[in-house]
């Protein structure tokens, strides 16, 4: 288990202010969601933990204990891995149970993320590495785009597509539920339905379901999934009922679904995989990318017959494809900083106050030009 391998320390922050529907909150939109935080360090660090030791955001528990196993053999070291849940996810929902609403924007998260790396930004050093998962790729890719130079490099495992929820409310104990789960994840980790049964079921009662099944053993209590299955919903499906009118046109209630385009309602992705195929293939070519596939900064990597669910089906061919990527980006990164650190040193104090001679050669000051001027010409 990871209790073995890492020190787990808990941490709760707040979320970032004002989020991006107005229906998140039950009360006022001010209020304050608070994130549920967990921080993995290793228990056997090398000595010394060297500089270019990674953090890593977003990552499933038997995955990173692979990874772990496997640094020393790709040439880089952990420092800590740390993972937010979502506001109305998991133990973060419970924290904010009285103050959720049937409202929840994708955007929110990767705010939040970036609100927790500058509150942790003291234990948090360069270099930083994303690694996320379905709903969890989609969030550090748009971090990305708000912050390109945040993360060093991304791993990104099968993102975008979205997992249906559990079919239940609740179960009538926790061996059912765990049963349930098997049958419908057959080719899952038993380390992940380990980790299902100990964090993703809660005992009833609860906000949404306050009185326990009738007959049930306080001793042995039934269980309700810690994010609700409207919680799940809704984190997957942003409605807008009233999108058409009577007329069949397309309409856009501005005050509360201003990020929909009503175009988007014509153009089915599913029909459209060509042009997807070709955006993917230019994927870090644009401006403040890495340079993409030509410049060795992207892979593509396949499971063979693997799921959408690959990480907690196939941990160990996933760790080994992760792992030898990190072990590559950080060899770079650890070059790429000596080369810069070279040229700083050999600058002095002064050439951080003025600007070089190569400024004065290519953009000429005002005097310049007003020596070029034709004698007797007057100015205007």
């Amino acid at each position: 288990m990871s209790s073995n391998n890492f020190r787990i320390t808990e941490h709760t922050v707040p979320g970032c202010h004002i989020r991006e529907y107005a229906g998140s909150t039950a009360g006022r939109q001010e209020d304050v969601l608070r994130l549920h935080v967990k921080q993995y360090t290793p228990l056997n660090p090398p000595e010394p933990l060297s500089p270019e030791a990674v953090t890593i955001t977003e990552l499933y528990e038997p995955l990173w204990n692979e990874i772990l196993q496997r640094a020393e053999r790709n040439s880089f070291q952990i420092r800590s891995i740390w993972v937010a849940e979502a506001a109305n996810m998991g133990m973060s929902a419970i924290f904010n149970e009285d103050k959720l609403s049937i409202g929840f924007s994708w955007m929110d998260h990767y705010c939040d993320l970036l609100f927790m790396i500058n509150y942790f930004r003291d234990e948090m050093p360069r270099p930083l590495v994303g690694l996320g998962h379905s709903f969890g790729g989609n969030i550090i890719t748009n971090l990305v785009f708000l912050y390109p130079r945040l993360f060093t490099t991304l791993i990104l495992l099968d993102p975008v597509i979205q997992l249906n929820p559990l079919p239940m409310g609740f179960g009538s104990d926790p061996l059912t539920a765990t049963e349930v789960y098997k049958e419908m994840f057959p080719k899952m980790d038993p380390r992940c339905v380990d980790r299902t049964t100990k964090f993703g079921f809660r005992d009833l009662p609860t906000e949404l379901y306050p009185e326990s099944l009738e007959g049930s053993n306080p001793a042995n209590p039934p269980v309700t999934l810690t994010t609700s299955r409207y919680q799940d919903m809704i984190a997957q499906i942003r409605e807008n009922f009233s999108a058409r009118t009577l007329d069949g046109r397309i309409q856009i209630d501005r005050s509360t679904h201003a990020e929909m385009d009503p175009i988007a309602a014509f153009f089915p992705i599913y029909l459209r995989l060509d042009e997807v195929r070709e955006g993917i293939k230019i994927c870090g070519h644009g401006i403040g990318g890495s340079g993409g596939d030509s410049q060795g900064k992207v892979k593509e990597a396949v499971i063979p017959k693997g799921s959408h669910l690959f990480p907690f089906e196939n941990v160990a061919e996933a760790a080994e494809i992760s792992s030898a990527w990190l072990g590559k980006e950080v060899q770079s990164f650890a070059i790429a900083e000596r080369e810069w650190a070279e040229k700083r040193q050999s600058m002095d104090k002064r050439d951080h106050l003025v600007l070089g001679e190569e400024w004065f050669k290519t953009i000429k000051p005002l005097g310049a030009f007003r020596s070029a001027r034709k004698p007797g010409k007057e100015r205007l």
